[in-house]
């Protein structure tokens, strides 16, 4: 029995679930157990780097979408083909730089060789040389250069003439040689030993080869020195140019969104593995479990084997028939009023409102009672309810059952919501939430479950008693005590409230701050806290 409590993790859990119910002895309860404590301290020991991963994939996140606001939600948003332009401009510069970086470093070593310098001095003053154009380059091309563009064509046209003046050097000096080669008359061979060609002296056309040959030494010498000064000067333009772009605001930005983007997607996956891992484990035990029992179960009676079956099944299966054991209680509303969607005229903000309840459900919390409903005309005795359900509680890794739970409740708020349009023609909010502290109420837990209210409207309240686009002149405190004089203040201690999608839309922002500090103050005096209000429609849990 020394294995069956390991301290160290186990490397294969197929493995450990067939040792431990051999040494079980067949017991498949018990068996169970013992894979289940160790599968586990197997998840906890993962939850660290998990929580770790998650936290660095929300801080990237939002770093990201700073980027991608400040990119594209502006008057005038970043095109992505021009910064893949930009992009290829940067790598074709970038190669032009190095070509005349190599030229530039192949003059200078070869000009302090032939001053007669060591190979280790020459090598030092010849990147010495070589690297002062590019620091003078930058700052000259950041400082003067870039704020004229005349100045920008005149160093690019002097470039160019040194540069083919150079070459027209190179290529009179090969004319040169070429021509001497062609003037330089045959030398007579003499086939008697001793005697001297005739009409070939020794002094003969030495002092005009001289002369030739200081000529063509002159005319490279001139040649090099064009084309030196043409790629110093082309290199540190370029290197300012290249300085400029890379330091470009946008492409900054839009370089450093898809580094971001690259790093959520590797974390997503790094986490996406855990989680894949701890689930494989789980089946592995499973797997090892009953690969033991089929072995040991040849030797038993057909009725044994029936029950190892069950006794298995029933302690490696979530508990689906238990008893609903609820925790917490969590109410969505929906805004459907035809504010929200102008009367008809876009439903987009109404879309984004299902979208991010979807997104709710499918992430609800385990042991917890759910209700979705919406708001219209008179949405505490009307029939505004959508979807109601619950989720079962968790075990460790087993969480097939609360999975379950989510989906089913995704799948009836899509088949109900279906039917939903903005187009009611009142926002009764006071009417929801009274209609909410009657569901909670009535649910018969005691008053210390926690209570969680989303709210996805633009808080707009138009019903008989109170209509608020009319009250808005008069300041949030003298709305305030309106609600209360109309007995519209909702008593909500220890409620927690999130408010999504508060839009601006149609409202000024002293309007919009007016609507924002009634409800901070309506909550405040209901007793409940005001956790998000928000113009997002993206709710996070």
């Amino acid at each position: 029995m020394k294995r069956l409590f390991q301290k160290e993790e186990p490397k294969d859990f197929q493995e450990l679930g067939f040792q431990t119910t051999l040494e079980c002895r067949g017991d498949g309860e018990r068996a169970g157990q013992i894979c289940g404590c160790n599968l586990y301290a197997y998840e906890r020991r993962q939850q660290p780097q998990f929580t770790r991963l998650q936290s660095e994939i929300e801080q990237h996140k939002n770093h990201a979408a700073a980027l991608h606001s400040h990119l594209y939600d502006r008057p005038k948003p970043v095109n992505d083909a021009t910064m893949l332009t930009h992009l290829k401009k940067i790598r074709i510069f970038l190669a032009f730089a190095v070509l005349a970086a190599i030229a530039c470093l192949a003059g200078n070593i070869t000009t302090f060789y032939l001053f007669g310098s060591g190979t280790l001095l020459t090598l030092v003053l010849a990147v010495g040389a070589t690297v002062l154009p590019l620091v003078a380059g930058h700052f000259a091309y950041e400082h003067i250069i870039e704020k004229h563009k005349n100045l920008q064509t005149g160093i690019i046209v002097i470039a160019v003439v040194l540069c083919f003046a150079g070459l027209y050097e190179l290529a009179d000096a090969r004319r040169t040689m070429v021509d001497r080669n062609a003037a330089e008359t045959p030398v007579t061979t003499s086939y008697v030993d001793g005697a001297v060609p005739a009409g070939n002296t020794a002094d003969q056309d030495t002092h005009a080869g001289d002369n030739t040959e200081n000529q063509v030494r002159k005319t490279l010498g001139g040649a090099m020195l064009l084309i030196m000064i043409a790629a110093d000067l082309m290199l540190g333009f370029v290197v300012g140019l290249l300085s400029k772009m890379h330091t470009d605001e946008d492409y900054a930005a839009w370089r450093h969104l898809k580094e971001i983007t690259d790093v959520i997607d590797r974390l997503e996956e790094t986490a996406a593995n855990l989680i894949a891992s701890i689930e494989i484990a789980k089946r592995q035990c499973a797997a090892g479990i009953l690969r033991a029992q089929v072995i040991l179960s040849k030797r038993r009676i057909p009725y044994h084997r029936s029950l190892s079956g069950l006794v298995l099944f029933a302690v490696l299966s979530a508990a689906a028939a238990q008893a609903q054991d609820i925790d917490r209680y969590e109410g969505i509303l929906i805004d459907t009023s035809g504010s929200i969607s102008k009367n008809g005229a876009t439903s987009e903000l109404f879309q984004q409102y299902l979208i991010s309840t979807k997104r709710l459900l499918a992430t609800e919390t385990p042991s917890t009672r759910v209700w979705v409903s919406s708001i219209s005309v008179d949405s505490f005795g009307g029939d505004g309810a959508v979807v109601k359900g619950w989720t079962p509680e968790s075990r460790g890794i087993f969480t097939d059952d609360l999975n379950r739970a989510r989906r089913q409740l995704v799948s009836a708020f899509e088949q109900k919501s279906s039917g939903l349009t903005p187009m009611a023609a009142g926002t009764d909010i006071f009417g929801a939430l009274w209609r909410f502290k009657a569901l909670f109420e009535s649910a018969g837990k005691p008053g210390t479950v926690p209570k969680t209210i989303w709210i996805f409207s633009d808080m707009i309240n138009e019903s008989r008693t109170f209509q608020m686009p009319l009250l808005l002149s008069i300041g949030p405190e003298q709305m305030m005590e309106r609600s209360k004089v109309n007995g519209l203040l909702v008593p909500m201690n220890g409620y927690k409230i999130y408010i999504y999608g508060a839009t601006p839309s149609g409202l000024s922002p002293q309007a919009w701050l007016t609507v924002k500090n009634f409800w901070t103050l309506y909550f405040q005096a209901a007793g409940a806290e005001l956790v998000t209000y928000s113009t997002e429609c993206e709710a996070q849990r």
